[in-house]
This record gives C-alpha cells, structure tokens and sequence, in this order.
C-alpha cells in the first residue's frame, strides 16, 4: 500500500501543478500567438488540416473528402501546405532571364509527370507554434554508395529507376501511413483511449469517396460473411454451428470549416443453422458534434442508443438457457482549450445499463438488480513537446449506482471510484511510432463495507509500430474495475492485452496475425480467470468497393470454477462492400 499512496500522491502533485499554472498563466507575447493577424487582415479559416497531410495525386478525383476537418489549433502556417504568399516573389533579373518561370515549371512535376505544387518556404517558427512534421528520407541502412554519376545519356541506369507501379509508389512512398481525411474530430471520450481517436498505421488503398449531399457526405457499407464456431455456448461440452452474418452500416459526416456534425448508424445481424438463440438482433445509433468557439476552444458532445445481446463469453454470462438483450444510452460532455503548448479538456458523461429478462429451463429470469448508471467526471491536461511528443495525465472520478441488491447475495453493488493515470503520446504524424500509454492507479470502493474495495495498477496503451514500409505492429492494453453481481465480489479487476501484426504482401493483399490475453480478478470471491485468443486473416482489395476478407481465431478460457473452462474455433470468411 506505501508504493501505491506514492503513486497517488505524485499523480495529485501533477494534477496540482498544473492547476497552478492555469490559475498563473500570463498574457502571450506576440510571438507566441498561433495565429498573429495584422490590423488590416481580416481572420480567414485555413482550407486544409492537420499539418504534414498528403495531398492525392491529381489523377484521382477531387472532392471534399481529400481534405481533412481543419485543426482549430492550426493556422496552415506550416508544412508542406504552407500559404503560398510564404514564398518571395523573384526578382526582375530572374524573370528576365527565366529563371523563374523554370524554377514555377518543374515545381510542377510530381511522380506522375503531373502537376502538383511543391511545398513553399517556411517561415521561422515561434514559441507555440506548431513545427513541421515533415521527416526528411533517411538513407538506406548499410548504403556505402558513392555520389552519383550520370550515365550515359542513351543508357538508363536501372539502380536508380523506381520499378514499382504508380499505384505502388502512391500507396507506400509518399503518404504518411493512416492519413485518414474522413476522421471526424468529434470523437468519442474515452478516459485514456478510444478507437475512433487513434490512428494507427495500416494502408487502404481505396480509400471510400462516399456521396456528396449538400454540406455532408453520406457513407455506406455492409459486411457479410459465413462464420462456423466450434462452442457457440461456450461451455466445457462444446456444441458447434454456422451462421450467416451481416452488418449494415451507414454515416453522415458534416464537410463544415468550422464546427462539425455526424450521424451514425450500425447493425450486426445473424442466422444460426441450429440455434435461433445465438442471433444477433442488435443495432447502434448516435450522434456526434463539435462546436468552436474559438480557435482554441471547442466543446464536443455524444448521444448514443445501443441494443445489443449479452456475449457467452461476458463476465456475467451463463452457458445455459436465452442471452440477455441489453440496452445502453450514453451522453457525453467535453470541452476542450488550448494555452498554448498546453491543452487541458474537462468532460464528463452519464452511462444507463438496462438488462432484459432470459429464459432458463423454461422460466423467466429477472436481471434487474444487474441495472446500473454510471456518471463519470475527470480532467485532463496535456503538454506538447513537439508533434511527435506529449505528456499528459488523466484524473478521472466515478459514481455507479444501482437501485436493487443483487439476487446472488442480497448485497447492492453501488460504489464510488477514481482513476490517476500519468503517459506520454507520440502523436499521430510520425512515420515510425504513434499512439499513447500510460501508467496509473484505480481504485473502486463499494458503498458497502461488506464487499471489499477493488484498486490495482492500470496500464493501457495504443500503439503502433511501422517496422517497414509494408509491416506494422500494433500493441494495446487495457485496465478497468469491471462490474459483477458474483457472490460476495463487488467488482472485477480486468486486465487486457494484444499485440497485431499487419503485412502488405502488395497494394491489394494484406497478412494480419494477432495475440490477446486478458485476466479477470473476482476481488473478495477467490476466482480468476484467463483468456489467450490467436488468430490470422487476410484481407484482399478487389476494389474501392470490394473487400474480401478471411479470419481464423482460437481461443482458450481458463477458470478457477469448477467445470468452467472452454475452448473455441472460429472461421469466417466474407465480403466487405462500401461507398
């Protein structure tokens, strides 16, 4: 208990600090300002994004999706979409001799042979100022080469001749890996990580152009697939089954320079041969905005619904008899602002869990005492070092209430909890490394003394590793008091870790391999638990429509209950369509 109150009080110093440094912050000068106007320029919103973005080749079609929503933290100053009026204009004798319009014609000329502008001349960058992120190539590992000669002018040297195709260079050479123009800012808040934040690594090379609709763009997918599971149940006695899978998709993204809106809209659908208990009938639908206030300031917001079947492999599942529906709402809060190098956001968010009634051996069984609401608060400061280096922590503090005792033991799982999280990010426009980890403390404390408290080490992590060109690796982890209406246990210590590994074999082909393992503590029950799942695919692009894909996952459950452990497989293999 000593290391972790000195965890606690080092996260506390942070978070204090900080707190004095807004409370301190003294006027800008000048020269820290992002965005200095002169008294005669009127403010402009900058047409392009995050900094270092690639620009597509000219022989694709143009539309608003090649720009990404513009960073209200970045003037366009910098980078290779620098304004053009950063360049100086040429001098009388260099237009008299030429040189000039010479210089303006092969700027013009990019991989293709086709025009593209070259990036302008940068201005020297300020204090605050957001640098360029742009990598200069390093040279080739063990390159002993000499200078160049020329050869001879009817002979072409083919070492220096690039034999990939167009298509190839477009995909691997120039853009940085995971430049996603149709990321929308408003995302999810997630007290550390969220899927939808996150960029990692990985190439599609048909990026999805959607439909134009006004201001919005509108984009449409389904996946289906055959899926055959060896223990559909989950259970030491394995029962396998086939299934048809299908999920429909549907987003409507806003094309706004300022503020941004979506709407989304999924469905998982499924049709067992055997078990009609097994089906999917679930569906989410949620709506995301952001509204700037200022160029440093925004507010964001979530609404979801959610309906969706309980897992067998869920914490609280069982093996036997119907699966639970379970209904989720969610509304969050957050406001973000910027001192500078230094971003801190406040938000917060109210979480409803319903769970409906199952059938066991013919008879209704109630899960109303497995009903909570948690509500959620927490603050979030974060210093940049520079694009490819942050520093943050995350303090966030929980209520989770419950109206009714748990059936298991009559005892009500109400509590109230906090998390102190300490990590570094490596932001997401590096070419070698992206993405966050921390290192924190959580602690739960159920509101009765008859169940004991749950607290432990957190770490999670996203990150991703481009090792080369073609091969990424991806590594995340997770740490969370979970719920549990056990016997005797007023919550769940989970732990989860996977590591993936990702392989273009060529623009169209590509290799996945992956391995997770996750541990469950029953804190004041005596039961743990472990789950090791490996698993491989293969994705194929037919097209910017098409996508064919093939997954293979074993997975392994070990438990200290009696007749509780389990073995799965799992094949699927399926179609992914999308505009």
């Amino acid at each position: 208990m000593a290391g972790e109150r000195r965890i606690v009080w080092f996260l506390l110093g942070f978070a204090a600090a900080t707190g004095v440094v807004l409370a301190l912050e003294p006027m800008p000068a000048a020269g820290q300002i992002l965005d200095p106007l002169a008294r005669s320029e009127t403010p402009r919103r900058p047409g392009q994004g995050r900094p270092g973005a690639p620009r597509a080749p000219s022989d694709l079609r143009r539309t608003p999706l090649d720009v990404e929503e513009p960073d209200p933290f970045y003037d366009g100053r910098f980078g290779p979409d620098a304004a053009s009026s950063a360049r100086p204009a040429p001098t009388e004798a260099e237009q008299a001799d030429g040189r000039a319009t010479a210089e303006d014609a092969a700027a013009e000329d990019d991989i293709f042979g086709e025009a593209q502008a070259r990036p302008r001349q940068i201005p020297i960058p300020q204090d605050g100022d957001p640098v360029s992120v742009i990598e200069a190539s390093a040279p080739s590992d063990g390159d002993l080469s000499e200078p160049n000669v020329p050869p001879p002018a009817d002979e072409e040297d083919i070492t220096e001749v690039d034999m990939r195709s167009p298509e190839d260079v477009a995909v691997f050479a120039g853009a940085p890996a995971a430049y996603d123009p149709l990321l929308l800012q408003a995302e999810e808040f997630n007290p550390v990580f969220s899927a939808s934040q996150f960029r990692q690594f990985g190439v599609d090379p048909f990026a999805p152009l959607g439909t134009t609709i006004g201001s919005f763009i509108l984009y449409t997918a389904v996946e289906a697939d055959g899926d055959y599971n060896s223990n559909v149940f989950a259970s030491p006695e394995p029962v396998g089954d086939t299934a048809l899978e299908v999920r429909p998709s549907v987003r409507l993204a806003s094309n706004w320079n300022w503020h941004a809106l979506e709407l989304r809209a999924s469905g998982d659908l499924s049709f067992h041969d055997r078990f009609s208990s097994e089906d999917d009938r679930a569906y989410l639908a949620e709506a995301l905005g952001r509204l700037d206030i200022t160029s440093r300031t925004n507010v964001q917001a979530l609404v979801a619904h959610e309906e969706a079947q309980e897992s067998r492999s869920a914490i609280n599942a069982s093996s036997a008899g119907t699966r639970p529906n379970i209904t989720v709402n969610r509304e969050r809060l957050a406001l973000n602002h910027r001192f500078n190098r230094l971003t801190v956001q406040l938000r917060g968010s109210v979480i409803d869990t319903r769970y409906g009634t199952d059938i066991l051996n013919g008879e209704a069984q109630s899960n109303a005492d497995r009903n909570f609401t948690l509500y959620d608060q927490a603050v979030r400061p974060k210093w940049e070092f520079s694009p490819y280096l942050f520093l943050f922590s995350d303090i966030a503090f929980n209520q989770r209430n419950y109206q009714i005792p748990a059936f298991t033991d009559d005892l009500i799982r109400s509590s109230t909890g906090e998390r102190y999280r300490v990590g570094v990010s490596f932001g997401e426009v590096s070419e070698i490394l992206r993405g966050e980890v921390s290192l924190g403390y959580g602690r739960q404390t159920p509101n009765n003394r008859e169940l004991e408290v749950i607290d432990g080490l957190l770490i999670d992590a996203n990150l991703s590793w481009r090792v080369t060109p073609l091969t990424t690796l991806l590594f995340t982890a997770a740490s969370e008091v979970a719920e549990t209406t056990t016997t005797d246990s007023g919550g769940v210590m989970d732990r989860q870790y996977a590591v993936e590994a990702r392989h273009n074999f060529s623009t169209r082909l590509v290799g996945i391999a992956g391995l997770a393992y996750t541990t469950r503590d029953f804190v004041g029950a005596g039961i743990n638990e472990t789950l090791l799942t490996a698993a491989t695919g293969a994705e194929y692009y037919l097209s910017r429509e098409a996508v064919l894909f093939s997954r293979y996952q074993h997975t392994v459950f070990d438990s200290t209950r009696p007749n509780s452990s389990y073995t799965v497989e799992e094949v699927q293999v399926g179609v992914r369509l999308r505009h």
